[in-house]
């Protein structure tokens, strides 16, 4: 068989019709290997391997189901979904036996080179500081870069979950971004969703799925992972980004008044402290579409505050405002009971450098396919 076989409309390959790259996996992680691959129909795709302990837990057919899902949305929404998600397009098989899932490559456009090589951008690029960023050789994302994709990210997330979609283990790691293209160039403000096979259908994933304590709710929470628990940590993520520190759990909207409307924090505030948030599809798509429309096709970066919806982003305006992003100051958040508090900093240490190692897997897959292309 030279193409997917299919059963029910379910894409599967054999193993043995996998042509893989001869240098070995481009990365290891706990439960899969990565591998550059060809199959008999199609080059360019990365084969990722379960491993042995991951196989054991592995539900085939909400798998099955998962791959096939976007033969059931409507031809828009199913060509949006694939633009935006490394969604497997086929299982892998050995016998009887499914032993990981064929994914595309990653668009070039989330790629970048800083000098010494292709590199993805990761979500986590929103939360650098000017100064690191300059460093590394990275791109900064100025206030309105920010709002732009994280706004793009929210309305992802409705689109997603209209779509009976959870992504689950939400968190910057699993994400890349476009660039921040210099002022009067064209800029896009996209992401791409990784680790797909890991989200959930109607209520249901293909394996156990994972919760690192940074990006966990505190609230109580016995439904497993849901719409809410994405918003929650899109919440948390749109905190972390604006204050440019990874491990932050609350700020001083006050320090952003000049740049947000209170009430855009009013719905940040419901999402990260609700369970039941007061906020419809509705409500989540004006705000997605109001934080998208500071920065425009051609480049131009604009500000939203509760006197003026949208103005124009000025130097004067960049300056001020990487000098109180500079100022020390008690984080005092507008709800005062936040999810995670600040004493729980030292423990959510272990899994942000268990992200971080997961992340270096993936930079190694890039790199990979970067070379290849």
């Amino acid at each position: 068989m030279t193409a997917a076989e299919s059963t029910d409309g379910q894409a599967w390959y054999r193993l043995r019709s996998l042509r893989l790259d001869p240098g070995g996996p481009l990365g290891e992680g706990g439960a899969a290997e990565i591998w550059r691959c060809t199959v008999p129909d199609r080059d360019h795709l990365v084969f990722k391997r379960f491993r042995d302990e991951a196989r054991a837990d592995l539900d085939g057919d909400r798998l099955r189901q998962l791959v096939a899902w976007p033969r059931r949305l409507a031809p828009e929404d199913r060509e949006r979904l694939l633009a935006r998600c490394a969604w497997p397009s086929a299982v892998v098989t050995d016998g009887a036996e499914i032993v990981g899932v064929v994914l595309p490559e990653a668009p070039a456009m989330y790629f970048h080179d800083p000098g010494n090589g292709w590199k993805p951008r990761h979500f986590t690029r929103l939360a650098v500081p000017e100064q690191v960023a300059t460093r590394r050789g990275f791109e900064y994302y100025d206030f309105p870069h920010k709002l732009a994709r994280l706004g793009r990210l929210l309305g992802d997330l409705d689109f997603l979950h209209d779509n009976g979609i959870v992504i689950g283990d939400l968190q910057p790691n699993n994400i890349l971004v476009t660039g921040a293209a210099p002022a009067g160039q064209s800029v896009m403000t996209e992401n791409y969703f990784l680790d797909c096979d890991s989200f959930l259908i109607d209520g249901h994933s293909a394996m156990p799925n994972l919760d690192p304590l940074p990006w966990r709710p505190q609230y109580a929470n016995g439904d497993g992972f849901t719409p809410t628990t994405d918003l929650f940590k899109f919440a948390l993520l749109t905190i972390r980004c604006l204050a440019e520190d990874l491990a932050a759990d609350r700020i001083d909207y006050g320090r952003f008044g000049q740049l947000l409307p209170m009430s855009d924090f009013e719905a940040i505030d419901a999402l990260l402290t609700s369970p039941a948030p007061a906020l419809t599809s509705a409500d989540l798509r004006s705000l997605a579409r109001a934080w998208q429309s500071v920065v425009r096709p051609d480049g131009g970066t604009f500000r939203r505050t509760d006197t003026v919806l949208l103005e124009r982003w000025s130097p004067a305006m960049r300056v001020a405002h990487l000098a109180e992003m500079t100022t020390v100051a008690e984080p005092v958040a507008a709800a005062q009971d936040l999810p995670v508090e600040a004493s729980d900093r030292a423990s959510k240490l272990v899994p942000v450098l268990l992200a971080a190692a997961l992340a270096a897997l993936i930079i190694l897959v890039v790199l990979g396919i970067a070379m290849h292309g």
